[in-house]
């Protein structure tokens, strides 16, 4: 065991040093309405421990606000903050955020979360930052090998989206590790398809967007890599464990659908709907721009978003007026904001695309299992993007969040690609003689090779 941790004494490090940075950097984050939400909803979990069937939704007459947040958002990331306070030995908040009054009213209500709360949920969210490393770096040595983990790490960690949104109460923090998680299991979901299940319901309970990795999870656990007898019925009985395993955490997580499940199921996507509906309407008076009307609005955004947008802190202007001064603190540290100039944005661009051309080339000459994790890489990715593409139609940064585990590691892969290219190029093809040639015309022979 200490011989194999040796052989990732690099990553070892890097994971305490990067850790060290995120941590430390919790406190400065400016704050977020929606944290104080999911500060409130954190008590959903002592509920669910006392009196769960009171969680259940019976008809509209139940429809209380704290009924609506249990039908619209995912549960996860509101019972890990109840067991963080559970723990710290610190009382939820007993009132939400209301975006229709003032700053000021908000705060003497009770509304605007202490400094200790607000430590407490945001180190409970960031505690999954370490863990989201270990699995990309796990991820690059099933793809590649140490080289590829410690670039996709590297890549993500310092990742200003990452930096900014999974620092805060709120879901992304959570999701970017159960995505992470879920690909990881579905690596191998053909052998293992009730863990490649619950992995992925624990992604879609973290944050209902990731259910667009449901089709990969399908491929994943029905597509064979080993020979086998009786083909169909392994194929079959994998995708009932797949089914069993995402169905049944999903239920249990989500107590309001233990009265009348299909009609409370129905009711949550028309809530769901209807909320989309209200915040279009409301951002086309209020902030025109970020209604995307057209699919190529949306691909613009969702490449801005993803490599050039600097970290964008509010969706709304409501309150700027009180985070200015902590918005620009923080971005006044360079180590927050890397990668967002000219050089580094194309940079990223670049061998992302890179990445993409290795990652497809791999899928139609590779074998075995290398092919097969291609596949799923390209197939959960395209995905999330087509998703993104048809059903987000709002400018919302957090929204993107979802596809930054799998630009990080296809940047990671066109940088590692771009490298052994190189290199072979360099030592082994003409490039390397004719390069010799020029340098001879200049420097003296002892320089030469």
């Amino acid at each position: 065991m200490i011989a194999k941790l040796r052989r990732h004494w690099f990553f070892l490090l890097l994971l305490i040093v990067i850790s060290v940075f995120y941590l430390s950097g919790v406190v400065s984050v400016p704050f977020h309405p929606d944290e104080s939400t999911f500060l409130f909803m954190s008590s959903e979990l002592e509920k669910s421990l006392t009196d769960p069937f009171s969680l259940a939704w019976e008809n509209e007459t139940s429809l209380t606000p704290s009924m609506r947040y249990r039908m619209i958002d995912a549960p996860l990331t509101r019972y890990l903050m109840g067991i963080g306070f559970l723990i710290a030995g610190i009382d939820a908040p007993k009132v939400d955020w209301d975006w229709g009054a003032a700053w000021g009213e908000n705060k003497i209500s009770g509304a605007l979360p202490g400094p200790n709360l607000l430590l407490v949920g945001r180190m409970v969210v960031a505690s999954f930052f370490p863990l989201s490393l270990i699995l990309i770096y796990l991820i690059g040595l099933k793809l590649d090998g140490r080289l590829l983990g410690i670039s996709i790490l590297l890549i993500y960690s310092l990742n200003p989206l990452v930096l900014l949104h999974t620092r805060r109460v709120m879901a992304e923090g959570v999701l970017l590790f159960t995505i992470l998680l879920a690909l990881y299991a579905l690596f191998d979901g053909d052998r293992l398809p009730l863990l490649a299940g619950l992995a992925l319901s624990l992604a879609v309970n973290a944050k209902h967007s990731a259910s667009l990795m449901l089709p990969a999870g399908l491929l994943a656990v029905g597509w064979l890599s080993y020979p086998v007898e009786r083909k169909l019925y392994r194929v079959i009985r994998n995708l009932i464990f797949f089914g069993f395993g995402f169905g049944l955490l999903a239920l249990v997580l989500n107590p309001f659908l233990w009265g009348n499940p299909i009609a409370a199921a129905q009711e949550a996507a028309h809530l769901r709907q209807d909320l989309l509906e209200r915040q279009i309407t409301d951002f086309s008076h209020i902030a025109p721009s970020q209604v995307l009307d057209s699919y190529g609005q949306r691909a613009a955004v969702i490449l801005a978003q993803l490599y050039i947008a600097p970290p964008i802190f509010s969706e709304t202007g409501n309150y700027n007026f009180f985070t200015a001064a902590a918005e620009e603190s923080y971005l006044d540290s360079r180590g927050n904001i890397l990668g967002r100039g000219p050089i580094g944005s194309g940079l990223y661009i670049a061998f992302s695309l890179l990445g993409l051309v290795a990652t497809f080339q791999t899928l139609i000459t590779g074998q075995g299992s290398t092919r097969r994790y291609a596949a799923l890489l390209l197939f959960s990715f395209l995905g999330f993007c087509t998703g993104t593409l048809l059903l987000i139609p709002l400018a919302w940064q957090r929204y993107y969040l979802p596809l930054v585990p799998f630009v990080a590691i296809l940047t990671g892969i066109g940088f590692i690609w771009g490298i052994k290219t190189s290199r072979n190029l360099l030592g082994h093809g003409r490039l390397f003689t004719r390069l010799t040639q020029v340098l001879a015309q200049f420097a003296p022979d002892s320089w030469m090779p």
